[in-house]
């Protein structure tokens, strides 16, 4: 009875460890599309902020025409 309850014990346990590796490796790859998500906004940023700058120069550049 003993040994029974120690395989059920031990399959318990592989398979609670088997479950946590596989939650490890969700998070793992919810981590990396959270990163490169940041990375794709961060890049966004900066493309707007020179498409800002160059709309703004542009426009004192016109500004500063005598036609």
């Amino acid at each position: 009875m003993a040994e029974q309850n120690t395989h059920s014990l031990d399959a318990a346990v592989e398979e609670t460890i088997e479950l946590a590796h596989q939650v490890i490796e969700q998070t793992r790859a919810e981590i990396a599309r959270s990163q490169a998500l940041s990375q794709a906004e961060a890049d966004l940023a900066q493309s707007i902020d020179r498409m800002t700058d160059d709309h703004d120069n542009g426009a004192h550049e016109q500004q500063g025409r005598t036609d």
